[in-house]
């Protein structure tokens, strides 16, 4: 009898997307198993079948009885701002009573508050922050999560930010993509200089493997799409791969720059015209969607996913966790996702599994087949439509890392 780690039965219904193509999911291509079992060695999935079989045929060091629940990959972020220091609490009171971001950002909050109050924190104190957040979305069924620096804004403290990142990625049971994020130009410096400065640093951080990504938020009152060129390609040459805020407070062009440059997603959309879809179709660019941020914003503009769905362009799913969005659950973007942005259920999941993954560059995680690593989430639902029916609530109990129970309900 075949030995594996571990082995979990009983799955009434397993999401494995294990062939489902990058356009838009539904109940005939998703993959959908009943019944089932899936087995892991080496944190990596050996097999997935029948649930009697998989008991009988393997001996394992761990069994997990799923209870005839839901079963799907392990949830991946693609879009997190957890490095920072400080709180903002104040400044969603000053959302209410009618001041814009940028009229907050003239009185000297929004993310300039939180560039200095996360300059003045010690190392310590930035890494013992982001790894509890890190445990917080590990609960929440988050098995790999995008993170980035951006406050920064000084090549020096970027390059401290990349060092913690690398310090919480050894040190962290979630998985971590790193990004480089250029975020906004300082106030007090020359700007042309600055775009200099922070395309040397994308050009060392490629050299020196201190990242995995370069990002650029591209929009009105940020980067211009000259400069976001500028710094992307300097980092695309040193071999960082890219990833774009783009079109999300305003409309300068940014989501065009998929037409001509390698960028693996282009994120947040809320102002992207719906014939720009068809540039990102032709790019093979992922469209990166935050509904939660739409909310902390609270915008009226929305991405145009009927011309996203149109042209078969993949949607992703990020939590957008940072200073200005407290939400650091992409489960919560998954469950608000059918309300703010008009994604199904499994389309929604989709965008936080396997479409994650492919906006990520992983081919070894978001989806449930042999030679994908053990990730997995188990939830307390029996129905991927109780995903988003259901919400305001951690739905997943069990997390599965690498063939690894690192999240287990009472009684499992």
């Amino acid at each position: 009898m075949p030995r594996a780690d571990l082995i979990v039965y009983n799955i009434g219904v397993l999401l494995t997307f294990s062939d489902t193509p990058l356009g838009r999911v539904d109940w005939e291509r998703a993959g959908i198993l009943n019944n089932t079992g899936v087995a892991v060695k080496n944190g990596v999935i050996v097999e997935v079948g029948p649930s009697t079989w998989i008991r009988s045929r393997y001996e394992a060091s761990e069994a997990i009885d799923a209870g005839g629940r839901l079963v799907t990959p392990g949830l991946i972020d693609i879009h997190t701002h957890p490095l920072f220091h400080g709180s903002r609490a104040d400044e969603l009171e000053m959302k209410l009573i009618g001041y814009s971001y940028r009229e907050i950002l003239a009185r000297g909050g929004g993310i300039y508050r939180t560039v200095e109050a996360t300059r003045r924190a010690s190392d310590g104190e930035l890494l013992e922050s982001l790894l509890s957040i890190l445990d917080v979305m590990l609960e929440g069924g988050t098995t790999t999560v995008e993170v980035k620096t951006g406050y920064g804004l000084d090549p020096g403290e970027e390059w401290r930010h990349l060092k913690l990142l690398g310090e919480a990625a050894s040190m962290s049971k979630v998985g971590l993509v790193r990004t480089l994020l250029v975020h906004v130009p300082p106030r007090d410096r020359d700007r042309g200089r600055y775009v200099e400065e922070m395309a040397g640093l994308a050009s060392r951080t490629g050299r020196e493997g201190m990242a995995d990504y370069i990002d650029v938020f591209c929009d009105k009152g940020a980067f211009t799409v000259d400069e976001t060129r500028t710094i992307l390609s300097a980092g695309l040459r040193a071999g960082l791969r890219a990833r774009l805020h783009a079109d999300q407070l305003s409309y300068i062009g940014c989501s065009l720059l998929a037409g001509e440059m390698q960028i693996d997603s282009v994120e947040h959309l809320e102002n992207m015209p719906p014939a720009n879809a068809e540039v990102l179709a032709r790019s093979g660019s992922v469209a990166g969607l935050l509904p939660t941020s739409i909310m902390a914003m609270m915008q009226d503009e929305r991405p145009p996913v009927g011309a996203l769905r149109r042209t078969g362009v993949p949607i992703a799913l990020g939590s957008d966790y940072n200073a200005n969005n407290m939400t650091p659950l992409v489960q919560t973007s998954v469950q608000v996702a059918p309300y703010v942005l008009g994604l199904t259920q499994l389309e929604a999941l989709a965008g936080a599994t396997y479409v994650a993954a492919r906006s990520l560059g992983l081919s070894d995680r978001g989806r449930v087949r042999p030679g994908m690593r053990g990730d997995l989430a188990l939830w307390r639902v029996e129905d991927p439509r109780e995903v988003g029916y259901v919400w305001g609530l951690n739905l997943v109990e069990t997390v599965i890392v690498g063939g690894v129970v690192v999240k287990r309900r009472r009684g499992c």
